[in-house]
């Protein structure tokens, strides 16, 4: 009921409230199911330093908050111990920046009432402020977790905000929601800085209704092992995950309820990828090698091929129905062909 009052308050919010220059910085809050899932792959758990340079309304942050508190509470017995460990967690192990001052108003509120976790929410520009902070903090913020949804307008299509962050950070893992073709050459030279000193695990072709109603823009999750340099036989996991159980709407006067439905097993196919990607079993098999779903292939140390269908592999092997085919379109052909050359010969 608290998630959900909370979520609501923030949709509201985030429809009237005025983003400045909301047309310049492109600003698309990431939908909650996204940020969990994000949150998940990169291995978030209650001794995790979350942090998020970009951090909208702080969806990523209340995300990750959720499953580290909910790790502690698995973990963690004693009442006195647990409770120290949560309130350690909301005021020293998340990080966000935001430099649109309406937008960090959100997110302060949205963290107040998730519990306050909203220390160290800080209202700058994340390009002087995070390596600031990392620096003078490093010995109490160790950041191993790293969330991101850039504005797409930035260098590298936002990719300058991956490798800032990812520099910055000693162990751990990354995944940035991101305009796609930042990984397949309009990523500047970002996306081959990036495998220079971490690895990519993952690429997720996300649908292209993500963000309906918001922006049309194609998207993927890229996710990064940190401060392992990519190699040329690194073997990378592809995942098309354009069909991901959703439906959506876009009625403006309509609840998410009614523009976004779960109407084929979203959560199971949620559940299933992020087992693909943190390399478990998954426990259903909508998303396989043989069904074309999931490819694992290289990469070029360029940065320019990290799309899934940049390695989906097309049969071009002639098949019989192929062959009956060409067969019945030669002999219509034919057939046409007599019977203009016979109404030509009777005129």
């Amino acid at each position: 009921i608290h998630l959900d009052f909370t979520v609501k308050i923030l949709n509201s919010l985030s429809d009237w409230v005025a983003i400045e220059n909301d047309k310049l910085n492109d600003v698309v809050l990431t939908p909650r199911f996204v940020t969990t899932f994000m949150a998940r792959i990169t291995r978030t758990d209650m001794d995790s330093f979350v942090w998020d340079t970009c951090m909208g309304s702080s969806g990523f942050l209340v995300s990750a908050m959720e499953i580290m508190i909910d790790d502690a509470k698995k973990h963690i017995k004693d009442v006195q111990s647990l409770n120290s460990k949560i309130d350690h967690i909301k005021h020293n192990q998340l990080l966000g920046i935001e430099i649109l001052g309406n937008i960090y108003i959100l997110a302060v509120l949205n963290m107040i009432l998730m519990g306050d976790g909203s220390s160290q929410v800080i209202c700058g520009d994340s390009h002087k402020e995070g390596p600031k902070f990392i620096k003078s903090h490093r010995d109490t913020f160790p950041a191993n977790v790293f969330l991101l949804n850039p504005p797409y307008s930035a260098p590298g299509k936002g990719l300058i905000f991956v490798d800032e962050a990812l520099s910055r950070m000693e162990t751990g893992y990354g995944a940035v929601l991101i305009q796609e073709n930042a990984g397949s050459g309009s990523g500047d030279v970002y996306a081959k800085k990036i495998l220079q000193k971490n690895t990519l695990i993952a690429s997720i072709h996300m649908p292209d209704d993500l963000f309906s109603g918001k922006s049309s823009v194609q998207t993927a999750i890229y996710l990064f092992r940190v401060n392992r340099p990519h190699e040329a036989d690194d073997v990378v996991t592809f995942i098309d995950f354009s069909e991901d159980g959703y439906t959506r709407q876009n009625r403006k006067k309509s609840t998410q309820k009614v523009n976004l439905r779960n109407t084929d097993h979203a959560l199971e196919r949620y559940d299933e990828v992020a087992a693909i990607c943190l390399g478990k079993k998954p426990k259903t098999n909508y998303y396989t090698e043989t069904n074309g779903l999931v490819i694992k292939d290289t990469v070029s140390l360029n940065g320019d091929d990290w799309t899934f269908n940049q390695h989906k592999k097309i049969d071009t092997t002639p098949i019989e129905d192929d062959f009956k085919t060409a067969v019945t379109d030669y002999l219509r052909w034919k057939v046409s062909v007599i019977l203009k050359n016979e109404v030509n010969t009777n005129v």
